[in-house]
């Protein structure tokens, strides 16, 4: 069980860890599969007496250096982030609020007064392209340079490749807001997932045959990807579900609000106020009008068939 602890800003007085630790700092948003390498490398740099700890920050750094007021669409939210990091072997996840007081700290305070007063660091794991501090100056040269000083063993990790690409989260973001879940998946390890609450629709879907669930999503910071249809696994307090979801304003039906609506298939019951899990498997088509509820009805049959072949496809791979 990893043990969770928060940390304002204005504080800057972790709770002194107990025992020496082996860390790793960043923002993990995702924690991808490069994100994963960090953990794996954290876990064998680890001796039997260290701790396994991960310093985060919250809510994510660009969301407060950014000037434009615009912050960063989130791939994960907290609670899933602290999920992921425990399944990856993380004994301790200190999550710091990140404001303009923690940016304007330097790398050297942030070294003294976190890393060695308060978590007893022996080892540091970093990312190849870590940085943190004011104006980014605790990079990895800065690290390496004062390394006989700080007295922690140090290892950084190289980006991680797949199909020859260097992951990221950024690139991550852009596959999800380009429609590409697959991309998304093959990154993050696991299919990119959205939750949130079912509310009163319209009932359209159940008029046509193809009832649909209406979500409110649980964490308006999450990325929303690119509209349109999409075939998706959704977890459900009895389970876990094929289905079929549609984002977009309805065209068919004169357009209007945004909406998600999710199809269960194989599904009958109430889902009044439940909460949805929706993982992204693959887009299928872009939204569109058709003249008829009749015509929207016979393809949304051939989406339900796409979903179950993507969905199985998804289960045997």
């Amino acid at each position: 069980m990893s043990e969770l602890i928060k940390v304002h800003a204005d504080e800057i007085c972790i709770p002194p860890a107990i025992g020496p630790a082996v860390v790793t700092v960043g923002t993990f948003d995702g924690v991808h599969r490069g994100h994963q390498e960090i953990l794996k490398r954290m876990n064998s740099a680890a001796r039997k007496n260290e701790v396994r700890t991960v310093v985060t920050f919250e809510p994510h750094p660009q969301s407060v250096i950014r000037r434009n007021g615009h912050g960063v669409p989130l791939l994960t939210d907290t609670p899933e982030k602290i999920r992921l990091l425990c399944a990856g072997g993380v004994s301790r996840t200190y999550i710091l609020q990140f404001d303009h007081n923690l940016a304007n700290l330097c790398a050297e305070d942030f070294v003294q007064e976190i890393l060695l007063k308060r978590l007893h660091t022996t080892r540091l794991v970093v990312g190849y392209n870590h940085s943190f501090g004011h104006n980014r100056e605790g990079n990895f040269e800065f690290l390496k340079k004062n390394q006989p000083r700080f007295g922690f063993d140090l290892e950084v990790v190289g980006p991680y490749y797949v199909a020859g690409e260097i992951i990221s989260s950024t690139k991550i973001r852009r596959a999800l807001e380009a429609g590409d879940a697959e991309k998304a998946r093959l990154y993050l390890g696991r299919a990119y997932v959205l939750s949130g609450v079912v509310v009163p629709g319209a009932g359209r879907g159940r008029q046509i045959g193809v009832p649909t669930a209406n979500l409110n999503m649980t964490n308006p910071h999450k990325l929303i990807p690119r509209p349109g249809i999409y075939a998706v696994e959704v977890g459900i307090e009895r389970g876990r579900y094929p289905g079929m979801l549609s984002m977009g304003t309805r065209p068919t039906f004169g357009g209007g609000e945004f909406t998600i609506e999710v199809h269960l298939i194989g599904f009958d019951g109430d889902l009044y106020g439940q909460t949805l899990e929706l993982h992204f498997l693959k887009r299928l088509r872009d939204e569109a009008r058709y003249a008829s509820a009749k015509e929207l009805k016979r393809q949304m049959q051939k989406d339900r068939e796409d979903s179950l072949q993507v969905y199985a496809h998804s289960r045997s791979a």
